[in-house]
């Protein structure tokens, strides 16, 4: 006989269940496990496996309640969501669990599911691809980089220390009282290299006193620590260096690259990877208005518990990234932990409506689409293909790289079939400075 179920609707996630197992059930399942224990447990007096069950169910009553349990919440759980199509989310929380041998057995808990959700229309959506051109600007900008990762730096000797110059200091510090007498040694003749960027030497009083200076003039002078005390330093000019950058010309094209022989060679080149680049971002930008689409179009309850779990997994990543990093700025935690929340809330809304698109297509992933993804990954993160396969098998990453390439081809679907109009967007913000 199959159990009974009744549900409560706390919410659209969250539900009660009263789940009641009938007495002849529960009798069966009862003798199953005093069998089992009268087998498995000793008692002084009787052979191992000869304890009779007379004598099991007199001492053996607490194990008993523990087995019977260990067995029957998943079952009846399992079998309750089966009968409601339901996917666990959480849970469970059991709040009452009453068994006896003479009564039925009574279960009471309270589970979080996914929300059973219909896709509706998301073939011919309507979207604008924005396709930002390439402008002289933009590639006059790679150029320049490229030319600055190409400088090279030639020692000044003839002339005083200049911003924009890189200058090698051996540097001494002492930090002093208010009679000006020194109270420690801070640094002893430390080799510190500066580059007196305009920035620099605006926002840094150290690096202003080094302007003017020449190679191998040494000169004193105080300034206010951070602590209230003064330091006074000790600096020794041992080289002056200028950055020279090439000229843009053929031979700098070369150079730089080995499938240009003319700088107009190289510009070329240049503007076909921008364009690669921008049709990359349009591309990415329209998925995103897609799924936009579709999530202001279904809206439905999350289940809050995996909210919450994604939302304190990308504070804990967050929270680690700054402790690793040399000058972590200060945060408003409470504010940054609002918006992760509402981050995840979105991004689990969006996983739940690829998953079901998925679904209503039949979209299957292939074991070599899944190997496919485990070598980028491992590109990505230097790592050999069979040492990240075995990290992500223990660690159960292999149904989450197909979850994920199942979603990606779901919002493939939605883009190949939506209605895109495509129109030239305006330069970026910082060509338009």
């Amino acid at each position: 006989m199959a159990p009974k179920v009744e549900v409560r609707d706390i919410s659209e996630c969250r539900k009660e269940l009263f789940i009641e197992l009938p007495t002849e059930e529960v009798r069966a399942e009862l003798e199953s496990v005093y069998s089992e224990l009268a087998r498995r447990l000793t008692i002084p007096g009787f052979r191992p496996g000869r304890v009779p069950l007379s004598v099991a169910r007199q001492r053996f009553k607490r194990e008993a309640r523990e087995e019977l349990q260990r067995r029957l919440i998943p079952r009846l759980l399992e079998y309750a969501l089966s009968v409601h199509r339901w996917r666990l989310a959480a849970g469970p929380e059991i709040s009452d669990f009453a068994v006896s041998e003479t009564e039925p057995l009574r279960m009471r808990a309270t589970v979080e599911i996914f929300p059973q959700i219909e896709v509706r229309a998301y073939r011919g959506l309507r979207a604008v691809k924005r396709v930002r051109p390439v402008t002289e600007q933009e590639i006059q900008q790679v150029l320049e980089r490229l030319r600055q990762a190409h400088a090279v730096l030639v020692p000044v000797e003839s002339r005083p220390v200049e911003i924009g110059d890189h200058v090698t200091l051996l540097v001494t510090a002492e930090e002093m009282d208010a009679q000006g007498k020194s109270l420690r040694r801070v640094l002893e003749r430390e080799e510190l290299t500066l580059e007196l960027t305009p920035e620099q030497v605006n926002e840094d009083p150290f690096a202003r006193e080094i302007v003017g200076l020449v190679a191998g003039q040494a000169k004193t002078f105080s300034l206010p620590a951070d602590s209230g005390k003064t330091i006074r330093y000790t600096v020794s000019v041992a080289e002056v260096r200028r950055k020279e950058v090439p000229e843009l010309d053929d031979e700098f094209a070369q150079t730089v690259s080995q499938r240009a022989e003319t700088l107009e060679e190289l510009r070329e080149l240049i503007r076909r990877e921008l364009e690669r680049r921008h049709a990359e971002e349009a591309e990415a930008a329209l998925r995103e208005q897609l799924l936009d689409r579709l999530l202001q179009e279904h809206r439905f309850e999350v289940p809050s518990t995996v909210v919450e779990r994604l939302a304190r997994e990308r504070l804990q990543r967050l929270a680690h990234a700054l402790a690793a990093s040399e000058e972590a700025p200060a945060l408003d935690w409470e504010q940054i932990a609002r918006r992760r929340v509402e981050e995840a809330a979105r991004d689990v809304r969006a996983m739940l409506i690829l998953d079901r698109i998925a679904e209503q297509e039949g979209i299957e992933v292939s074991d070599a689409e899944v190997e496919a993804e485990i070598a980028r990954w491992a590109a990505q993160r230097q790592m050999s293909v069979s040492d990240l396969r075995s990290r992500l098998t223990k660690e159960g990453g292999l149904d989450t790289i197909r979850n994920e390439i199942r979603r990606r081809k779901a919002l493939e679907v939605v883009v190949a079939n939506a209605e895109v109009e495509t129109e030239v967007a305006p330069p970026a913000e910082e060509e338009r400075e």
